[in-house]
């Protein structure tokens, strides 16, 4: 009787194993399809694990006029505005590569109004129904999705010139000043112009440079070479721009001034003269952003 007693326990225990070793098994979330998109307010942060979500027909048919690499992992969010505003939802700072597009009304093809990898923005329209996707643009299946679903500012911009400039006897001419910019995630450039007349010659240059756009004051300078002749000790016409464009729109700052160019103590560097260019400014569509996607 004793050993019937030992030997009972031990064969509940063989029995039990297989169930206490089995694994859990993984779910994808709520908002693994539109029908569980979880709803927004501007100013949420969102962070999500989406190592389960997964991707389906819907997601491919939908990309057809976005034009992303992959739409692996995605989820599901909405967003229904009592008044207008501009929005953007940027899930750039994810522990993977994402994409986002927006949806005016149920996701398809001809819904979607807005895509790009890492963030996309929109005018959102009082008492409309907006859906985003959220997902992986690589092979990567998801991850710590990090997102915030904030208001798309207009870029704001400032630039001065300043009052004098140095002309070399090379024939380049150097002016300065200083810039402000804000809010231009698409892309921020300054762009310089420099007029003087030597009796009936026009002599005249341009350049452009990319500048840095995050809300500090900044220092600008350009060098500009004239195709026809060159620059010299004397009064000239100086012009610049600077230009920045958001998630929505762009904007323009210009100053305009008299300099006066001394000549200069030494030659220019090699490598800091910039050849004449010209730029033609088109605000770029809501479906572009920072960065592309190849082919997109």
């Amino acid at each position: 009787m004793k050993a019937l007693r030992l030997l009972i326990p031990a064969t509940m225990a063989v029995a039990l194993v297989p169930f206490a070793a089995a694994p859990a098994l993984a779910a994808p979330p709520g908002n693994d399809v539109p029908a569980g998109a979880v709803a927004l307010h501007r100013g949420d942060h969102v962070v999500q694990d989406t190592t389960e979500a997964t991707t389906d027909a819907l997601d491919e048919a939908v990309n057809e006029n976005c034009g992303a690499p992959a739409t692996n992992a995605s989820v599901w969010y909405q967003y229904s505005p009592v008044k207008d505003r501009r929005v953007v939802l940027n899930a750039s700072h994810s522990s993977y590569s994402t994409g986002v597009m927006a949806f005016k009304g149920l996701p398809t093809p001809d819904s979607l109004v807005a895509c790009g990898p890492g963030a996309a923005a929109l005018h959102a329209k009082a008492g409309k129904t907006y859906y985003f996707m959220v997902f992986s643009d690589s092979s990567v299946d998801g991850g710590t999705l990090d997102m915030r679903f904030t208001k798309a500012f207009p870029p704001h911009v400032r630039v001065s010139v300043a009052k004098r400039g140095v002309a070399f006897h090379g024939g380049a001419a150097q002016i300065h000043g200083t810039y402000f910019c804000e809010h231009g995630e698409a892309f921020a450039f300054s762009s310089a112009h420099l007029f003087q007349r030597a009796g009936r010659l026009k002599i005249q240059a341009d350049s452009e440079n990319g500048i840095r756009c995050n809300g500090k004051r900044h220092h600008w300078s350009a060098r500009l070479v004239s195709p026809v002749g060159t620059f010299a000790r004397g009064h000239a016409a100086a012009r610049v721009e600077v230009i920045a464009c958001g998630y929505l729109e762009c904007r323009r700052a210009e100053a305009k001034r008299h300099v006066r160019l001394a000549w200069a103590a030494g030659p220019p560097r090699q490598g800091m003269v910039h050849p004449s260019t010209t730029r033609t400014l088109h605000p770029r569509p809501l479906m572009q952003l920072e960065r592309h996607w190849p082919g997109s």
